[in-house]
């Protein structure tokens, strides 16, 4: 028996039409506005993009927090040619102290 048990349904994130908020509203705001500024005919994409994500959210109700964690350090990545194509992350700052703001 666990001592400090984790119970799931704290850890969900909270959902709207089976999608985790944020990336509802993201996907049918996105629709919205396109809709607006083009055609309206973008407010037909709206519920095949929430049905997509709907789909991906069935599987994994975190898989949108890993999709932005993956973009977060695709973007970070800075020495990849340094060390032959593998990304890697260090704690470590070396950044100039002369040029360091903070003192």
């Amino acid at each position: 028996m666990h001592k400090n048990p984790l119970f799931r349904g704290c850890t969900r994130p909270p959902m709207f039409m089976g999608v985790p908020y944020i990336p509802f509203f993201m996907g049918a705001g996105t629709g919205l506005l396109l809709s607006m500024y083009f055609n309206f005919w973008f407010l037909l994409f709206i519920p095949c993009v929430i049905f997509i994500m709907r789909m991906m959210a069935r599987r994994d109700e975190m898989i949108f927090r890993l999709l932005a964690l993956r973009l977060q350090f695709k973007t970070r990545v800075r020495n990849v040619p340094q060390h032959d194509g593998m990304w890697v992350f260090t704690p470590n700052s070396y950044r100039d102290p002369s040029k360091d703001r903070r003192k």
